[in-house]
């Protein structure tokens, strides 16, 4: 069985582990891997951001970040644990995410994604989001990140 619920700044060790194990393997590495527990901490403390977990038979299984901007819920750093991949926990918390926007009088939900990463851009597509503009991020080391950014509006 699979919950979602509200983060607490404590949970922030939980969050991260699962953030570095879900972006550990992206390539060029994830600048998510370069985020601390304490970052993360503050982040949540502060309310500069907010975060969900969901929770597998009771176990961490995947999270996903973010913050209120305006209208628009902007979400970033969704993370489901590797072995836990391809069983809904990604579209779980994003129907997690819908439904707090809905709560709370949200008009959108918005993301950044890597195009590279296609699955993502699917699910992300196949949730009803649509790409509303792409952007190279640049890197050092790189020869850029081709980006997406993804909206869904909410009615």
């Amino acid at each position: 069985m699979i919950t979602i619920k509200m983060a607490a700044a404590d949970e922030a060790h939980t969050i991260t582990r699962l953030m570095h194990e879900a972006f550990r393997h992206t390539t060029p590495p994830s600048s998510s891997l370069l985020e601390t527990a304490e970052q993360v901490h503050q982040q949540l403390a502060s309310g500069n951001e907010l975060a969900a977990i969901a929770l597998q038979n009771d176990e961490p299984a995947g999270m996903v970040r973010f913050q209120l901007k305006g209208d628009d819920l902007y979400f970033f750093r969704l993370s489901v644990d590797p072995g836990q991949q391809g069983k809904g926990i990604g579209r779980m918390l994003l129907e997690g995410l819908e439904q707090y926007a809905v709560e709370h009088g949200i008009k959108a939900l918005t993301c950044r994604v890597r195009m590279e990463i296609e699955k993502n851009v699917r699910m992300y597509t196949s949730a009803g989001f649509q790409i509303t503009k792409r952007e190279i991020v640049e890197r050092a080391g790189t020869e850029g990140i081709p980006t997406a950014y993804m909206k869904k509006e909410l009615t």
